[in-house]
């Protein structure tokens, strides 16, 4: 999606009411798959309209989780991290630049590790159908 017209024809196919801080909010988060904070969403927009608040900007970004347009992906301890890419996959964090990549773990793969996790911290909740998450 490249224009902000299909833009809103994709919010409005989700069931999404058209707002200007809508569209614009989703123009920044739509137009490529990216990884991204509300915060430096709100820095993007706060640039072309500064009367977009940071609570808009959250409030909006969460409504678009709500409907499936975009996941939270816990990578970070000090900020909600949200995500384009709704489908299934894990995430690889480089450590020296904080930059988030999209992976496909094997399944089998992916149940070794969570079982080795589980094990190591039992106190856990145990979710088969977690992300996993790796940092390097």
């Amino acid at each position: 999606m490249q224009s902000k017209s299909e833009i809103a024809e994709f919010l409005r196919q989700r069931g999404i009411r058209l707002s200007l801080p809508k569209l614009e909010i989703a123009a920044h988060v739509f137009r490529q798959h990216r990884h991204f904070t509300a915060e430096e969403i709100f820095r993007e927009i706060n640039s072309e309209y500064p009367r977009v608040s940071r609570a808009t900007v959250f409030n909006v970004l969460n409504a678009f989780v709500a409907h499936g347009l975009l996941r939270k992906v816990d990578v970070r301890s000090d900020a909600q991290v949200f995500d384009s890419n709704t489908s299934e996959h894990d995430h690889v964090v480089v450590a020296a630049t904080g930059k988030i990549y999209d992976v496909t773990i094997p399944e089998k793969t992916r149940q070794l590790l969570l079982e080795q996790l589980w094990q190591q911290n039992p106190h856990l909740p145990r979710n088969p159908k977690a992300s996993v998450i790796i940092h390097v």
